[in-house]
């Protein structure tokens, strides 16, 4: 109902529904990276997704140092993947995944569009992420055990 309420209410994807985002960006490229096979749901990639959204936002100062473990506990506990090496297979270096990212539809002049968290609910647009924050939170999620 909630979601549907957001849709209703902006049925372009230029406010709030965008919000509903969040982890996409990340998905997207881990989706292309598995061929849009049974190796990675699309839920299993969101959930991904917002877990390094999460740590994108932490390392960028954007939210507190606790929140992508508290997000990683809360997923996991419902028994979804959390983690890159969660996914079967070999994967593409961050410099690969990154490329991924930027065959999304949410690159807007050459932009990445992403969807951080300044908290827990407390979601916002961006484009003004660094490369190397992104490459960072990428290389760390691969060489993740």
């Amino acid at each position: 109902q909630m979601k549907a309420a957001i849709v209703q209410r902006d049925e372009t994807e230029q406010g709030d529904r965008a919000l509903l985002n969040l982890g996409h960006t990340f998905c997207h490229a881990l989706e292309a990276a598995t061929g849009y096979s049974d190796r990675l749901l699309h839920g299993e990639g969101v959930a991904i997704g917002c877990a390094l959204a999460f740590e994108l936002s932490a390392r960028m100062g954007l939210c507190s140092q606790e929140d992508p473990s508290r997000v990683r506990a809360h997923l996991r506990d419902m028994g979804m993947k959390v983690d890159v090496s969660d996914i079967p297979g070999s994967l593409p270096d961050a410099p690969g995944l990154r490329d991924l990212m930027g065959q999304d539809k949410k690159v807007q002049d050459g932009q990445l569009r992403f969807i951080l968290a300044r908290g827990i609910g407390d979601a916002f647009i961006t484009s003004d992420v660094p490369r190397d924050a992104v490459l960072g939170v990428l290389e760390d999620a691969l060489n993740r055990p």
